[in-house]
């Protein structure tokens, strides 16, 4: 390949250097930021020999060249122009800022708010499974088990702002454990509870002549966002003025205390106004619009959920509940419809994905929206993919609406979805099951004829683009490869992941490994290591292009638990330390330790065969190659 022209054709064909902000490439695609991404002729650029496939995905306009090629293309590219070299991980923010605000805004979430899904999902089951148990009599409540369980089941809840301040740190550039402890305010002892506030503010003080209701924030999302957020500007304004001897000791006082009076004193309290403007506001809709409320509070209540906001309408269900004229709450059915309509969504997300971790995510977060908790579906599918969200808002609104036409209500608070059943009038109860099946239903179809752009794993385009590769000459008759691992030699059928296990990568076989050394199986160059050390990729002297791919879903441990003894270029002979890796770790974060070899170009290849099962050393010859 002439890389010199390759690489002049490329720039040619995405408008020019003048229309490159930055560019940068991983294991096989080139990857760049483009002005105007308009001036860009796919057509032409697809039908170059050298190009696998050009595409435009979350901001950024790849081009798949191949492993090995593309290292060269890119630095033919860069050579001799004013073009800005990034990091994977720059190019990505950067291309966040291609994105629209309401993708952005998704994005923003997704990254915060995926990690902690396990830990709601968890808790958010259990809550709903206790508090179905309860209502209908299968548990006393008032036994040591249930009161445990309940203690593991909230856990969660009580401590979100803790969990997502954590988190949402390392997207707002702030210091997670200052963060974590910035959450912890939020919700400290001497707070009354966020989930009391039905009994109306208990504790005010007087603060620099502020009144300022002594109230925690349990469960709430806004106010922790937007406060780590501002901790994080208040950090790095410090850090610019504060010298660098008393960095250490000042900056974590000064952004702590900063911090915290900003999120009590303005952050909080605005956020409650904002809350009572609007549950006074829903109020009166309700009272005037009739069954087109049920439709708009239907629609609109998980955009208020994402806010934090709606642990305020608790004040106003309880006061309906104790007025003699009403007596019911008859906004709660609305609330559980666009509950059971955010999982209706999420499970149709899993009937359409290709992307593994949210098809993993997806049926526990409908399961969990059928008992009242939406945590999981919201920001672990339905944001995430935007149009499954509004998919959603349009089942709660079809729920919303036939069950403020058909009158149902509820007789307490805080239980929606399926447990709620336990708490609505016997005359109302056929309704509100047809209420739940409306909004249920409503939303999985809607997601199903709206779709959605898949956000397909960062990972799977890796390895499948790697079998993507330039004709390679080989010089033998055959090649023997030697275990990389020791362990048990298995088939790939066995590795539980379709894209290795179906041979859509390449021929191979895998590796139950009892140690976490990797070495190299040829003589050869290292054509990739992994960013995230999870992989990599060697080319042996014959031509034999060898994918390690250690364990499965591991690009998701971002390095953790990887060190890496060699880098990209680097020369190896079998037998090399190329990694390693804490099994036990990936036992513990990840899917599976299993390891398969593949063999890349397996299409360049005449017969690829396995040569040993069970158990294999590092001098053990595992796959015999010919061509």
């Amino acid at each position: 390949m002439d890389y010199m022209k390759v690489a002049k054709r490329i720039l040619e064909l995405v408008g020019g250097e003048e229309n490159i902000e930055s560019a940068t490439h991983c294991a096989t695609r080139l990857r760049m930021i483009l002005k105007d991404e308009n001036k860009v002729k796919q057509k032409e650029l697809e039908k170059m020999d050298e190009v696998k496939g050009a595409f435009s995905s979350s901001g950024q306009f790849q081009i798949i060249i191949g492993q090995g090629a593309v290292n060269k293309v890119y630095e033919a590219m860069i050579s001799g122009t004013n073009i800005s070299r990034s990091s994977l991980s720059d190019a990505k923010k950067a291309a966040m800022k291609k994105m629209n605000p309401v993708q952005r805004f998704a994005r923003m979430l997704s990254n915060i708010f995926v990690p902690i899904i396990p830990a709601i999902v968890a808790s958010g089951l259990l809550m709903g499974l206790l508090g179905m148990s309860k209502t209908f009599g299968w548990v006393q409540g008032d036994s040591g088990l249930f009161k445990l369980l309940n203690m593991f089941s909230n856990a969660a809840f009580i401590f979100l702002p803790v969990l997502i301040a954590f988190s949402a740190a390392r997207e707002f550039g702030a210091n997670p454990f200052l963060a974590a402890v910035l959450g912890g305010i939020l919700i400290h002892p001497d707070l009354q509870n966020a989930w009391t506030l039905g009994q109306g503010v208990k504790n005010t003080i007087s603060v620099f002549g502020l009144n300022v209701g002594m109230i925690g924030y349990q469960g709430t999302v806004l106010p922790i966002l937007i406060a780590v957020w501002v901790m994080g500007y208040i950090e790095r304004g410090l850090r610019k003025v504060v010298p660098n001897v008393l960095d250490i000791i000042l900056t974590p006082f000064l952004t702590l205390m900063l911090s915290g009076f900003v999120s009590l004193l303005v952050i909080g309290p605005a956020g409650r106004i904002i809350g009572d403007a609007i549950s006074i506001g829903l109020q009166s809709f309700y009272n005037t619009a009739g069954a087109f409320a049920g439709i708009v509070f239907g629609g609109l209540y998980s955009s208020i959920v994402i806010t934090g906001i709606h642990h305020s309408f608790h004040a106003i269900e309880a006061g309906l509940l104790a007025n003699p004229s009403i007596g019911v709450n008859f906004l709660l059915p609305i609330w559980s419809m666009a509950n059971v309509a955010q999982g209706g969504a999420a499970l149709a997300v899993y009937f359409k994905t290709q992307n593994k971790k949210i098809k993993s995510i997806a049926p526990p977060a409908a399961l969990s929206s059928l008992l009242g908790i939406t945590e999981a579906a919201i920001f672990g599918v339905n944001l995430r993919l935007i149009r499954p969200f509004i998919a959603a808002a349009i089942g709660g609104a079809l729920g919303g609406g036939y069950v403020v036409l058909t009158r149902v209500a509820m007789t307490a608070v805080g239980v929606t979805g399926i447990p709620g059943i336990a708490i609505v009038p016997q005359k109302s109860m056929l309704n509100y099951i047809i209420g739940i099946v409306i909004a249920f239903g409503g939303a999985f179809i809607v997601t199903l004829i709206l779709g959605f752009k898949d956000d397909i794993e960062e990972e799977l385009y890796e390895v499948k683009e790697d079998a993507a590769e330039e004709t390679v000459s080989f010089n033998g008759e055959a090649e023997i490869l030697l275990s990389p691992m020791k362990g048990k030699a298995v088939s790939l059928n066995e590795v539980p992941d379709q894209t290795f296990a179906e041979g859509i990568i390449g021929k191979g076989i895998a590796i139950i490994p009892e140690d976490g050394v990797v070495v190299s199986p040829v003589d050869g160059t290292v054509a990739h290591m992994f960013e995230t050390k999870h992989a990599v990729a060697v080319v042996s002297d014959s031509g034999i292009e060898v994918l390690i791919h250690v364990g499965i879903d591991t690009v998701k441990m971002n390095g953790e638990g990887f060190k890496s003894f060699v880098n990209t270029g680097d020369r190896v002979n079998a037998g090399d330390k190329l990694l390693e890796v804490d099994l036990n770790l990936i036992n513990e974060r990840a899917k599976s330790t299993i390891t398969p070899i593949i063999i890349t170009n397996t299409d360049k290849c005449k017969n690829i065969k396995e040569l040993k099962k069970d158990f294999v050393d590092f001098k053990d010859e595992i796959i015999s190659v010919e061509f």
